[in-house]
């Protein structure tokens, strides 16, 4: 039983199937619950049936009907809510076993603050060198920035309740697979004065596994373009959590280094600027990579660079090919 001075949660999790990942990050969340909290888990679609233990753990179960995102689902579940806190926790996070409790005393320790949101832990559980350098780079950008942020995280963030009502929730229209919809909501909640911080220490386990291809595809659909998007719709109010000025300066040599090496045919002297870039990308990253190194060794390490570097390649050319759609056009859409 919570003291009176504990505000109470619901724990909302998204999912589309009961598989064992589901199930391992579930059960971990539930377990950090106290007796006056709930918790809904979500089926976007129609659900098969769930499992026994599911069923008996005292969560409630909501289906959306039609898959219609993430967004969607988080949506349904807040508007069945009864816990002062809304608590989200995506399907493949396995909460770390103090991760509840940090975020409760955060609420409690501070009766301003609107939402807290935490990081991935360093230790991803899927193998392969693309999964630990993706999963790593998460981590990495949140426990650098911690503090006051402007974004917000649903992967492992909570919000008040009535705070993400009156912002709306999150934009189911807009987004209707995963993609930014936590980050848009951010900085609307932020634009209405909410307080929001990033709190490393609140950490899960990533469990999801990625490949070249799949990071990639990912990044560039459902991250690079719809966040291009929003900075210039955005403007001057745009977050700085992923767009610091190390990363700005780290994409910026990226376009150097592939710009100039298209020139070196026609003009071979200027061969020393991109492995001038490319140094500068890697000293002013340093950081890291020698995380990579301590997590993965010197393969990691060394795996990390090129994967970093066609990262923030990827990157960047979306945001300036949105930026010319938008020139052309004269909107962000495509």
């Amino acid at each position: 039983m919570l003291s009176s001075d504990y505000p109470s949660f619901t724990l909302v999790m998204p999912t589309i199937g009961w598989d064992n990942t589901f199930c391992r990050c579930a059960r971990a969340a539930l377990a950090g619950l106290e007796t006056d909290d709930e918790a809904l888990v979500v089926f976007d679609g129609l659900p098969p049936a769930p499992p026994s233990w599911l069923l008996q753990s005292g969560a409630r179960l909501l289906n959306t009907g039609l898959r219609q995102g993430p967004a969607a689902a988080r949506n349904l579940a807040a508007r069945s809510a009864h816990g002062e806190i809304l608590l989200f926790v995506d399907a493949d996070v396995e909460l770390a076993p103090a991760a509840i409790e940090r975020i409760r005393a955060r609420f409690r320790a501070n009766p301003t603050l609107t939402a807290v949101f935490g990081s991935y832990d360093d230790r991803p559980a899927a193998p392969g060198v693309v999964s630990r350098f993706r999963n790593l780079l998460h981590h990495h950008t949140h426990s650098s920035h911690p503090g006051a942020a402007t974004t917000f995280w649903a992967g492992c963030g909570a919000v008040r309740r009535e705070a993400f009502q009156a912002a709306g929730g999150f934009d189911a229209v807009a987004y209707k697979c995963p993609s930014i919809e936590d980050i848009e909501f951010g900085l609307r909640l932020s634009d209405a004065g909410g307080r929001i911080e990033l709190d490393p220490s609140i950490q899960g386990t990533h469990h999801k596994r990625w490949t070249l291809r799949s990071m990639v595809a990912t990044d560039i659909r459902q991250r690079a373009i719809p966040w291009s998007r929003l900075v210039l719709r955005r403007g001057s109010r745009s977050t700085h959590l992923n767009l610091d000025r190390i990363a700005r300066l780290s994409a910026l040599l990226s376009l150097t280094v592939v710009v100039i090496s298209l020139a070196l045919p026609f003009v071979p002297t200027l061969w020393p600027l991109p492995l001038l870039a490319l140094a500068l990308i890697v000293l002013f990253n340093r950081g890291f990579y020698a995380l990579c190194f301590r997590r993965g060794g010197a393969l990691l390490a060394l795996a990390a660079v090129p994967l970093h570097f066609l990262f923030f390649c990827y990157s960047s050319l979306s945001f300036c090919l949105v930026m010319l759609q938008q020139a052309l056009t004269g909107n962000g859409q495509t």
